[in-house]
């Protein structure tokens, strides 16, 4: 009996990790096929400024569709979204021969863009929420350091590979390829065994109240009173101002002390990608010590931000020694999120997950724009 049970919950971390692998990959291919749609077709910079708001626009609102991902069975929330975004993909390609009907075209193209962002706005969340339940405690930091191991793997060529089959495939075709790998992931959702009375909405639940607005004031409320988790919230939420910041300026500051070319600013992000990825590696390997979750989180916050101010301070000296320090903070920064987020599972009732997660994302991904704002 406990050896099913046992392999029940490695069969579903498994699924769910190859599911989630399937959808960042048809998303990925989606947005760049879009994106490259209207660049070809419209050559106009504001219709892609747009498509990057409303992108935006949504992260920012995710703490919007909090309790409907409390209210609905997950398993099924993954199928009905991941099947309305296949739907998507194709209709998409049946717009892109809209030739005659270029502004209806992109009318309902934005719209479609915005219906598939919101549907993985729903999905990403939802893992956070399933693996407190399919997984134990002990296991957790592992497991969700695997899962953001394989996400920065994925991170170091997928919007390469995405490009390369945008540029050799037509547009009609990417999206149909986009709309057969979304197909992939539902397989994979499908096979999905998840207990229902950890995670179902339930009507005398103290974490419902039968009525939309409320639910979503109570994960406000619920948050609010767990102190040492919004304390958290606001450093991170800083980290991704000056996140945002640095996106604007970091070209600029790689031209000037590394090289003038673009090379600079490329070996610069794929410095920070191996410091993520190498952060990653490392808490799948060790695990951490679940008692001290909040003190390591601040301390790889504190290292994170002493990399920062010496990456800037040998920049005259030393240039190639900002590449190391970028690499460091990357490192730093990424063991501080996966201990954030084994913190939050930890923490909160699964029935409040939902909520709690997607207000967690509106206000640390809120940051990022404002950041970027202020620079320009």
């Amino acid at each position: 009996m406990f050896k099913d049970i046992n392999k029940n919950k490695k069969q579903n971390v498994n699924v769910l990790l190859i599911g989630r692998i399937a959808t960042n990959i048809a998303d990925s291919l989606f947005y760049i096929t879009i994106l490259w749609y209207f660049k070809t077709t419209f050559h106009s910079p504001m219709i892609l400024s747009l498509v990057l708001i409303v992108d935006s626009a949504i992260d920012m609102c995710a703490f919007i569709f909090g309790p409907l991902i409390d209210r609905i069975y997950i398993k099924n929330l993954l199928k009905y979204v991941t099947i309305g975004q296949t739907i998507l993909s194709v209709f998409a390609t049946i717009l892109f021969y809209l030739t005659k009907w270029k502004q209806l075209a992109l009318i309902l193209l934005l719209l479609t863009y915005v219906l598939s962002t919101i549907g993985s706005t729903l999905i990403y969340p939802a893992e956070e929420k399933i693996l407190p339940a399919i997984v134990s405690k002990d296991e957790l930091t592992k497991v969700n350091s695997l899962f953001q191991l394989a996400y920065r793997i994925l991170d170091l060529f997928l919007d390469a590979l995405a490009t390369l089959i945008v540029t050799f495939f037509s547009l009609s075709k990417a999206m149909i390829i986009s709309a057969f790998i979304f197909a992939i992931a539902l397989c994979f959702y499908a096979k999905l065994y998840l207990p229902k009375n950890l995670i179902v909405y339930e009507k005398d639940n103290d974490y419902f109240t039968g009525k939309y607005l409320h639910d979503l004031l109570k994960g406000w409320q619920v948050l609010k009173n767990e102190g040492k988790i919004l304390l958290l919230i606001i450093p991170l939420a800083v980290t991704n101002l000056f996140y945002g910041i640095a996106s604007v300026g970091m070209p600029y500051f790689a031209s000037q002390y590394l090289t003038k070319s673009a090379i600079g600013y490329g070996g610069l992000e794929l410095f920070s990608s191996i410091g993520g990825l190498l952060g990653s590696l490392i808490i799948s390997k060790i695990g951490i010590l679940k008692q001290k979750l909040e003190r390591i989180v601040v301390i790889c916050l504190g290292l994170a931000g002493i990399s920062v101010i010496l990456e800037t301070m040998i920049a005259n000296s030393i240039p190639m020694l900002i590449l190391v320090f970028a690499l460091s903070s990357a490192f730093w920064i990424s063991i501080m999120n996966i201990n954030f987020e084994v913190l939050i599972q930890e923490s909160f009732n699964p029935h409040i997950l939902g909520r709690i997660e997607t207000i967690n994302s509106s206000i640390i991904n809120c940051m990022i724009p404002i950041g970027s704002f202020l620079v320009s």
